[in-house]
């Protein structure tokens, strides 16, 4: 029986909190993956449908860490790529990355001609002696008969009409180069009907020409296993690259595929194993502030939480999937703030007990998520029945809106103009709602604060649940010494 394994989403460059050891995880957990799969599996070949890098435009580092996981490969083993939204360039280019490991030998770039027939999708056949800068469609000989892989890049929100084009072109290709016994398209998309709050963007119902002539569909771009129908399979990204994605529900790692003669059937039979990948721990505490009347009080609490939770920290750790050479990887702890501030936000320190929760857990990085309420914006949201909220009835959303930016002014550190600032939220607000970019909306707030606080322009803390500037590193640290794979 041939096996072929299936893994995506490997970003490698991510510094994930602006770490340098996030970055070597990426790497590390990459090389012991494909490991996993040569050495415990005999894998016949390896398709990555997407996002192999986390940046369209990498520094040199991370192009040699690729070549070194891809040079793990037996050169008797292809590695077949397709292209992510991650992996895609923002302007048109000549070579990119992924052309050049494709014209290098390390992998196998398949991508469709979507350009040439806008009915049928055109797939050149790999060449060996030619490789051009990518391939259309790659033949394996197994024991069991052909297989053929096809690969679709990234197409956003095109994607739809893309897939109709593929499958056309598939059939044609198949007309053309004769018919395979098993065929694999590699794709970098969400399915809606399964992952819709993920960002899935395809229907079953836009699959079905697919499905037609296709027998196993590689999926990328959501880093949540899962897999639908007996033909669609997406792994989920070998490591998780935020605290969401870190919970204990969402499964990480590979597929192995097993072919074999299927009883009185046209095209081979397979069965697929989920295989979980090792990878960096996260951990969750939750803590909830309502029942405290000061910082003084909420620490001591918070000192006792911590203590608590050292059992199931530990036991967690334990698990194979987070062990390094037997021992437990330093966690990245993901540490929730809940319910109703009873005292003033300013003296709030989470700094403090962020650095108290590093201490006592043994991280590798606490994220702290604020989702706190104070106890006048409760008191006003608890006001929402009193008569100037409603309007014959009906609610007054500009009124509310106000109301509510006018509290949030208050409790913050720009509370000394907090009219000015409540006007600020509101523009912001109005703005979003006429779908202006993001990058306008930021402008915008950023211009008003310079004006209204001169002096605290230097002075800023991003509060977001996910903060890609923490701990940023400096280009001096780009050029420490190259990670050491760990092989585990």
């Amino acid at each position: 029986m041939s096996v072929f394994g299936h893994l995506a989403d490997t970003h490698l460059g991510h510094r994930q909190y602006g770490l340098r050891q996030r970055e070597d995880d990426m790497v590390s957990t990459a090389y012991a993956t494909v490991k996993e799969m040569v050495t415990d599996h005999g894998v016949e070949a390896i398709v990555l449908p997407g996002d192999l890098f986390h940046a369209r435009d990498i520094r040199p580092k991370i192009l040699a860490d690729a070549e070194r996981v891809l040079d793990s490969v037996p050169e008797d083993i292809p590695v077949l790529v397709s292209r992510g939204n991650h992996d895609e360039n923002l302007t048109p280019r000549q070579v990119t990355w992924l052309k050049y490991l494709h014209q290098k030998g390390k992998i196998i770039l398949l991508e469709a001609d979507l350009e040439s027939n806008s009915e049928a999708a055109v797939f050149t056949p790999h060449d060996t002696e030619n490789l051009g800068s990518s391939s259309g469609f790659y033949d394996l000989e197994t024991d069991e008969g052909l297989v053929r892989f096809f690969g679709l890049q990234w197409r956003g929100a095109r994607v739809d009409t893309a897939l109709q084009q593929v499958a056309a072109g598939i059939q044609e290709t198949n007309d053309s180069h004769g018919q395979p016994d098993f065929t694999v398209l590699l794709a970098h998309f969400g399915i809606e009907d399964e992952v819709p709050t993920l960002g899935g963007t395809v229907t079953h119902a836009e699959l079905r020409e697919v499905k037609e002539v296709v027998d196993y569909l590689a999926l990328g771009h959501i880093h949540k296993r899962y897999d639908s129908a007996g033909w669609i399979y997406n792994p989920g990204s070998p490591e998780a690259h935020n605290t969401r994605e870190g919970r204990t529900d969402w499964e990480h790692g590979y597929y192995t595929v097993t072919l074999s003669d299927s009883e009185g059937g046209t095209s081979l039979s397979h069965r697929v194993s989920h295989c979980e990948s090792k990878r960096r721990p996260y951990f969750t505490i939750d803590f909830d502030v309502t029942g405290y009347k000061s910082q003084s009080g909420l620490e001591e609490a918070f000192r006792s939480e911590l203590s608590e939770s050292q059992y199931a920290l530990n036991n967690h750790l334990q698990k194979p999937l987070y062990l390094s050479g037997g021992s437990p990887r330093e966690p990245i702890v993901d540490l929730r703030f809940t319910g109703t501030l009873q005292f003033d936000r300013a003296d709030f320190r989470t700094g403090t007990l962020a650095e108290w929760a590093e201490e006592e857990c043994g991280a590798l990085y606490v994220q702290t998520n604020t989702g706190i309420r104070t106890a006048n914006v409760q008191a006003l949201l608890s006001e929402i029945e009193d008569g100037d909220v409603f309007v014959d009835g009906r609610l007054n959303t500009v009124l509310l809106e106000r109301r509510v930016f006018e509290t949030i002014a208050e409790e913050s550190v720009y509370n000394s103009e907090s009219d000015a600032v409540a006007d600020v939220l509101e523009r912001a607000h109005d703005m979003a709602q006429r779908n202006e970019s993001p990058e306008d909306i930021r402008v915008s707030v950023t211009e008003k604060r310079r004006e209204l606080f001169e002096t605290m322009v230097n002075d800023v803390v991003v509060d977001l649940s996910e903060d890609p500037f923490a701990r940023e590193a400096t280009e001096e640290q780009d050029q420490e010494q190259e990670v050491e794979v760990v092989q585990e």
